[in-house]
């Protein structure tokens, strides 16, 4: 990194202290390793000036900044004030002052400010709430409100895969959710200028429906307004699996477009350098406030500021410092962000046009346009040969300079972002840079439309709906250009999530790319590129790997074989809505799995099959595929049964039974089915028909009971007791049956399986009160190691046949 940058040195040390942090070191041993890291610098530097002192005076600041970054993240990682007085909500009331208003047709989002809460005993002030509320009442930025209703915490993901509800709206300072059953405005002081604004909102909003198909507005609302509430989820997702999604968010680009235009229009009308600067800067302070100053709208603000203010000044503008001062200002007030995929893939995309497209540019144009006009002939007086020369000067401009450098500008974000888009997302789209040259050029044509229909429009309504007829047609052809996308074969690369050692790895190898590119032999620095390409292809586990999923009251298992064979076992939950969609997919996808080999359905019972039932939907929109459904072979002319069977049917899924006795071995490991008989008569309890599984790879036994219970589970002690079983005994781990209840996982049970580990899925505060206090007594009775879903999250164990290792995702 120059040393001439001081601002981004000042950058680095903030995001050490974050670093250290987020490691878990003490801040002396994080501090002193930064210190040694910085002293060698200073020694080895090889331009070092006599008067370094003078030159570096940047550097006192380091250390301030690196504490600050650690301090910072402390402070903003701890838990709400009042978080240990409940689990997950309590009825509470509250007081503050309107900050946001947000409003839909079903409800009204609210953000208090300074906000007072009281819940029991127990008072807090000076809190950020997120309010909803369907009362329809008229809200107004700077109201004072008073509500009741039900205080909330964030869900926290408690799967790999899950968005983590927590520290997203944890980086926006927000400390809870509230459903407010009442709401009394206490006080009727208002807020000109932000009320002025969510005035000018609404506005657009409802100007951009008038205009626009329902369909199209919601997209354009997204673009300009930064509310993606509006947006239908086909048109979200057709634009994700594209690699456009940062088309939905704010452009940076369009913002510093809007603030360069309108910047020169003062300038060409002789406003004054100092006037034209200061209303610009307003004018984009405004907008930034109007779409929720997101990441890449206060990134594009911060460093239009400091671009006009080098222009104030007379001084020459960089980008990596304004990049840097507009980081440093977005962290210090919310060093979570440093989370976020909003800001990496923001800040990632401006380091990549700065850094990695001219090294490609360098290393791929054969010739600059200087060079070409010294080889050209001049101009003739014969008109053909004339021809000939515009003919060529075009042909080269368009290829070169359009084609081309658009293509490279596509390439360079990408390859910078891909650890990011893996890390967040897990799939490659692999059209994502052809799409993109498609669609970024006529980008900032649709931003300029946009602002022209409306403003054109409040003096001539033909002239705004003429003008909003040509966004209309962009939004039309970026559509039709993501379907032909998606229609493609092998339209994206299923990854999952890296490690953090290929993401070094990686990162390394574009330093070097890009060290290489500086000196002679730039077009053999390309050959970096393919390792590093090859670094983020996933490679086949040798281990089995089993995680119980957190799916709060149901089950949810998935079994990895060595090799990419995938089992799931159960799939359901009696109180986390979509399933599929926010918690069984998001894994699978984290895994790199998009086939589920084997769907195991072990009863009939809503809280085991309602994600697997949403997989073979008909209008299901993932790219998540079953290959072959397995139902117990007791009672198969139950209603929940027969709807399975002819959903399967219809996705092409095969569907089979299991009984006592069936046994299939795969990779080495062999599944054994225990129960239920083929002919056992069920009654109107299906618990008792429930599939009970034997796993055993090597030395790893384990046994998976589904909500075993009664007749059942007196069968398999009969079983045991008879050695008509195969080892069923000293089993490392075994799947709690039926939650936790009290009604099975008898005495004689565990006396007979011996299990080591004791894994219990359920949901927190159900209305069943799983696990019940007499299991789980029973369970620690027996020597065995309780863990649960509400405490531990996903649990994954990880085996090679001989030893064990076990994870707990929230530990």
């Amino acid at each position: 990194m120059n040393t001439k940058r001081p601002l981004v040195w000042l950058l680095a040390s903030y995001l050490a202290g974050i670093g250290v942090f987020q490691l878990s070191l003490p801040l002396v041993y994080g501090g002193s390793i930064v210190l040694m890291i910085a002293v060698l610098w200073w020694l080895f530097e090889k331009k070092a000036s006599k008067r370094r002192f003078y030159h570096y005076y940047f550097l006192l600041l380091l250390p301030v900044l690196f504490v600050l970054g650690y301090l910072r993240m402390n402070q903003q990682i701890k838990a709400p004030p009042g978080d240990k007085e409940f689990t997950t909500k309590i009825n509470a009331t509250a007081e503050g002052v309107i900050s946001l208003v947000e409003e839909n047709d079903s409800y009204t989002r609210i953000t208090l400010k300074k906000s007072q809460l009281s819940f029991g005993d127990n008072k807090y002030a000076n809190l950020k709430l997120l309010v909803y509320t369907e009362d329809g009442k008229q809200y107004i930025i700077g109201n004072k409100v008073y509500i009741t209703g039900t205080l909330i915490k964030f869900t926290k993901a408690s799967n790999p895969g899950q968005f983590n509800e927590y520290l997203y709206y944890k980086s926006k300072k927000y400390a809870y959710k509230f459903y407010a059953d009442s709401a009394v405005i206490s006080g009727t002081q208002t807020n000109f200028y932000y009320q002025a604004l969510s005035a000018v909102r609404k506005q657009l909003t409802d100007t951009y429906y008038k205009l626009l198909p329902e369909k199209n507005a919601g997209v354009l609302t997204a673009m300009m307004l930064g509310d993606t509430s509006y947006l239908e989820e086909d048109i979200k997702e057709l634009y994700r699996e594209n690699g456009i999604s940062h088309i939905l968010a704010i452009s940076g680009l369009h913002i510093s477009l809007l603030g360069l235009t309108l910047y020169q229009i003062f300038r060409k009308i002789h406003m004054p350098l100092f006037q034209s600067t200061v209303i610009t800067l307003f004018f984009l302070y405004s907008y930034g406030i109007l779409t929720g100053f997101g990441v890449s709208t206060n990134r594009a603000v911060v460093m239009m500021t400091v671009y006009m203010a080098a222009v104030l000044v007379g001084r020459t503008y960089d980008l990596f410092s304004g990049t840097a001062v507009s980081a440093l200002i977005i962290l210090l007030q919310s060093p979570l962000d440093i989370t976020s995929a909003g800001f990496l893939l923001s800040f990632g995309a401006v380091i990549g046009i700065g850094t990695v497209y001219p090294a490609l540019c360098k290393a791929l144009l054969k010739e600059k346009k200087e060079e070409r006009k010294k080889r050209l002939p001049k101009l003739k007086v014969s008109s053909r040969e004339n021809l000939k020369r515009i003919y060529e000067e075009f042909k080269f401009y368009f290829w070169n300079n359009i084609v081309i450098q658009t293509l490279l500008s596509s390439l360079s974000v990408q390859l910078i972002l891909l650890p990011v888009l893996l890390w967040f997302f897990y799939e490659i789209p692999v059209y994502s840079p052809i799409v993109n040259l498609l669609i970024i050029p006529v980008s900032s044509l649709l931003t300029i439309l946009a602002f022209l229909a409306v403003l054109i429009g409040c003096v001539s309504i033909p002239a705004g709906v003429f003008f909003m007829g040509g966004v209309n047609y962009i939004l039309v052809f970026y559509e039709a250009v993501c379907h032909i996308g998606s229609g493609l074969p092998g339209k994206s690369i299923l990854t999952g999530r890296p490690g953090l050692i290929t993401i070094a790895s990686y990162l390394i190898l574009l330093i070097l790319f890009l060290r290489c590119n500086k000196q002679k032999g730039r077009r053999r620095s390309l050959l970096l590129v393919l390792p590093m390409l090859l670094l983020l292809i996933p490679q086949t586990a040798n281990n089995l790997q089993v995680t119980f999923l957190d799916v709060g009251q149901g089950d949810g298992i998935v079994i990895q074989l060595p090799g990419k064979t995938t089992i799931m076992i159960d799939g359901g939950s009696s109180n986390v809505k979509k399933l599929s969609k926010y918690r069984l997919e998001p894994f699978l996808k984290y895994q790199g799995i998009n086939v589920i080999d084997y769907a195991i359905v072990t009863h009939g019972d809503a809280d085991h099959y309602t994600g697997v039932l949403e997989f073979l939907e008909e209008d299901y929109k993932g790219s998540i595929r079953i290959k072959n459904l397995l139902l117990p072979g007791a009672d198969r002319k139950d209603e929940t049964y027969t709807n399975l069977i002819k959903k399967a049917g219809a996705s092409g899924v095969k569907v089979s039974v299991l009984n006592t006795g069936d046994n299939f071995s795969l990779k080495g490991i062999s599944i054994k089915c225990l129960w239920p008989d083929q002919g056992f008569e069920t009654n109107s309890d299906k618990n008792t028909h429930s599939i009970v599984l034997s796993l055993k790879y090597g030395e790893f036994d384990m046994l998976l009971t589904g909500d075993l219970e009664g007749e059942g589970e007196k069968q398999i002690i009969e079983q045991i007791t008879q050695k008509k079983a195969d080892a069923l005994h000293g089993y490392e781990v075994l799947k709690v049956a039926h939650h936790g209840s009290k009604y099975s996982t008898s005495s004689e049970f565990l006396q007979a399986v011996s299990p080591m580990y004791s894994i219990i899925s359920c949901g927190i505060d159900n209305s069943y009160g799983h696990p019940h206090a007499e299991t789980v007594t029973r369970l620690l009775e027996s020597g065995s190691q309780i863990l649960k879903t509400t405490e531990s999250g996903a649990v994954t164990i990880i085996t090679d046949g001989k030893n064990m290792k076990l994870e707990e995702w929230l530990r």
